[in-house]
């Protein structure tokens, strides 16, 4: 959700790691009004939304072309989950893009304000919210030709992060709501968190990792509280990073590439009448003003980051392994739309890396798996770039229908929720090409027909590439013994 400023956008396609001075070069757009809102699902593809129904869709770093929403109604947010996707919400309307046009699914004529968009990777469901005196969040099924009904809460969802049918809201309160894909509470129908007093925060980042599947809160968040406050969650408590951000600063929106490289945006005022653009960066330790922009920088609204990755060298076929990375080829290139029709643009700000982490879980048992079984579950865990990994972590989750006989992984529980399990273990490094090889053993514990989940998880924090951060283990189903 992004608040109402007449400001301008970052758009982000990150390297790995921040260093150095920001130097950024103020260009035109085909657009001249505001925007309010932007989203990117890669570094080739980002749609901005704003000001009389304006959209402008941004395709392989050029400037940008407008794309007709059909609606002259302001909007103010929106959420883009592939080039074919996304939803953009705004006064009396709510617009969905299926990668030719834009089409109403929701108009009124009451001046409500719509946004908090996100839609689940699997793309079977779009949430997005009205604002007022109650919340009212809405599923919207692209399949189903009666929708579910919308539900209400005290305060807005920012954003949210999961998949399909296991979403975790993230709410301005705090709390962590776990629904379905038609709102309907999971987790012992209580949510994965909640704060006994509101913190009012005003935008929340999950890194892409962050989010495990099943009952489990999010290993990390970080969040804007108040315009003028950096809050981190460690996975069970919200803390102040207590970092001291000037009073005539706002801080709007943040993003990253992981928990070490997040960038948010914001204003102040220049004076005279208008607002000046802030930056600042996050290296995982610190937080730090990037100062150099161009003079005249309007105020800044919304960021999204990703990750360019790099070229592929292919030894001998197109298996898995058997290709080398080039080293440092995770390139930049920044864009920031702004008033006017202008933005901001920068390439090759911060170096690139080639550490790919990977892992790959495989079922050693055939089909059927009965009641009572044990089974054995193979994890590969493998550094495909050319690049030293630092600061590993495993992770390992299953649902209460397996129960653990032997882990050969060396991992240690650290979650127990609504039945789900988690176990981790932290590397210091991995070697370029490295690759680990261990088993786990369960025994089938749950009801005939109940279905078996077990995933893995990879996370180092100078990774380049996410697509292959996580494997899953589903879609069997309990046998009779």
């Amino acid at each position: 959700m992004k608040q109402k400023y007449s400001l301008i956008l970052l758009i982000l396609a990150i390297g790995i790691a921040w260093a150095g001075t920001s130097i950024w070069t103020l260009n035109s757009s085909p657009s001249s009004e505001v925007f309010n809102g932007i989203s990117a699902p890669d570094n080739n593809f980002a749609i901005a939304v704003g000001e009389n129904g304006s959209i402008v869709h941004f395709k392989n770093g050029d400037s940008g072309t407008v794309i007709p929403s059909g609606t002259t109604e302001e909007l103010y947010d929106v959420y883009a989950s592939s080039p074919n996707m996304a939803v953009a919400a705004g006064e009396d309307v709510v617009l969905l893009w299926d990668g030719q046009t834009w089409t109403n699914i929701l108009t009124s004529n009451s001046d409500t304000i719509y946004t908090g968009t996100w839609i689940a990777p699997e793309e079977d469901v779009v949430l997005f919210e009205s604002l007022g005196q109650f919340n009212i969040i809405c599923p919207y099924l692209p399949e189903l030709v009666d929708q579910p009904f919308c539900r209400a809460y005290q305060q807005p969802m920012l954003t949210a992060c999961g998949n399909s049918n296991d979403i975790k809201m993230l709410m301005a309160s705090g709390d962590i709501e776990h629904v379905n894909n038609f709102l309907g509470d999971l987790s012992n129908n209580l949510p994965l968190h909640t704060e006994a007093v509101p913190l009012f925060l005003t935008a929340i980042w999950a890194p892409e990792l962050a989010c495990l599947p099943g009952s489990i809160e999010p290993l990390e968040l970080f969040a804007i509280r108040s315009g003028n406050q950096f809050w981190h969650f460690d996975g069970s408590d919200w803390a102040n990073m207590n970092v001291t951000v000037p009073n005539d600063q706002t801080l709007t929106w943040l993003s990253g590439t992981s928990s070490r490289n997040i960038v948010a945006t914001g204003f102040k005022s220049n004076g005279n009448g208008g607002n000046d653009g802030v930056i600042w960066i996050y290296d995982g330790t610190s937080w730090t003003e990037d100062t150099n922009l161009p003079d005249g920088t309007p105020g800044l609204t919304d960021i999204v980051a990703n990750i360019i990755q790099p070229d592929l060298i292919f030894t001998s076929s197109f298996e898995s392994g058997s290709f080398l990375r080039m080293g440092n080829n995770a390139t930049v290139d920044i864009l920031a739309a702004a008033e006017n029709g202008q933005y901001l643009s920068t390439e090759n700000l911060f170096p690139g890396t080639s550490t790919d982490l990977s892992v790959d879980k495989k079922l050693l048992n055939a089909e059927p798996i009965r009641q009572g079984q044990q089974i054995t579950f193979e994890l590969e865990f493998q550094n495909l770039g050319s690049n030293t990994a630092m600061h590993i972590r495993l992770v390992d989750g299953y649902n209460p229908n397996l129960q653990l006989v032997t882990d050969n992984c060396g991992m240690s529980e650290f979650n127990v929720y609504v039945g789900w399990r988690y176990r981790d273990i932290n590397l210091p490094s991995m070697d370029a090409g490295a690759v680990i090889t261990c088993t786990m053993v369960f025994e089938v514990v749950g009801a005939v027909g109940e279905e078996i989940y077990n995933f893995a998880s990879i996370n180092g924090v100078e990774d380049n590439n996410y697509s292959n951060n996580r494997s899953n283990v589903r879609g069997i189903f309990v046998q009779p013994p």
